[in-house]
């Protein structure tokens, strides 16, 4: 009589599923909203990532954490979708909770 020892395999469409329901997850989480002056990373891959954010009617506060990106800010809640229109390649929320930025923001004291 042959005994078959549990492998890793039989784990694996619980690991994957586990794994893209956590991507989609982060993915919603980083996704901007559409409210006028929050701070959103901003990256142009081949491209310029503040030519974008001027071009969209936003102003730069500050570097992105990776080259080709910023972190920027609008005050029109459709700013996402102008930078998106001027050319930005990938465009995520970029706020305190998150550590992407310290900058105090307009209506805000440190």
């Amino acid at each position: 009589m042959q005994s078959h020892s549990p492998t890793w395999l039989c784990f694996l469409p619980a690991l994957t599923l586990s794994f893209c329901g956590v991507g989609v997850l982060a993915a919603v989480q980083a996704t901007p909203v559409a409210k006028a002056a929050e701070p959103v990373a901003v990256f142009a891959f081949g491209g310029d990532a503040l030519g974008a954010v001027i071009d969209a009617g936003g102003r730069m506060i500050g570097p992105g954490g990776f080259p080709g990106s910023i972190i920027a800010i609008g005050d029109t809640p459709d700013f996402a979708d102008r930078l998106y229109a001027a050319g930005a390649s990938l465009v995520l929320r970029a706020s305190d909770r998150i550590g992407c930025t310290t900058a105090t923001l307009p209506g805000t004291t440190s």
